[in-house]
This record gives structure tokens, sequence and C-alpha cells, in this order.
């Protein structure tokens, strides 16, 4: 699966300064202010219409965002059960 898309989002909406091939999977997106809190719920809003996913209130913590390798993994994970189903 690629995230390429991912990383483009984040890139066009909060880092703007950055190109989307420089945003490495361990960057810290709220440690450094790339996202905040508002980011979180617009990258929410990317990750389920992108990847056609719900993600539920248990998963509304910031900290599940805090970098693309986490986000990556969240959404790995939630496709993997959603194909399991």
């Amino acid at each position: 699966m690629s995230f390429q898309a991912l990383r483009i989002f984040i890139a066009e909406e909060f880092a703007l300064d950055i190109p989307a091939d420089r945003l490495t999977p361990d960057l810290d997106l709220i440690e450094t202010g790339i996202v905040d809190s508002l980011g979180v719920l617009k990258l929410i809003a990317f990750l389920e219409g992108e990847y056609d996913l719900t993600i539920t209130p248990d998963e509304l913590d910031a900290d599940l965002y805090r970098s693309i390798g986490q986000i990556e993994a969240l959404v790995a994970s939630k496709r993997d059960a959603a194909a399991a189903a």
C-alpha cells in the first residue's frame, strides 16, 4: 500500500516549506508544530476519505497521529481488519 498521498496531503496542508519526500516516517508532526489539534481533525477527515475507513472515537487521540509512521500503521491495521472481516 502506498502512502504517498498521505505525505503529499501533509506537505500541502501543513508543511508548505517541506517537500513531501522529505517528511520522514519518524518526524514528530505535533512536537515540530507541523500539525496542531485542528490539523489532526483535518488529517482524520483526509484518512477517512482517501483510505475509505472510519476512525472510531477511541482513535481520536492526537498521539496516534504523531508521526507518518504511526499514521501509516494505523491505516494499515484498519484496512487489514476490514479485509479480514
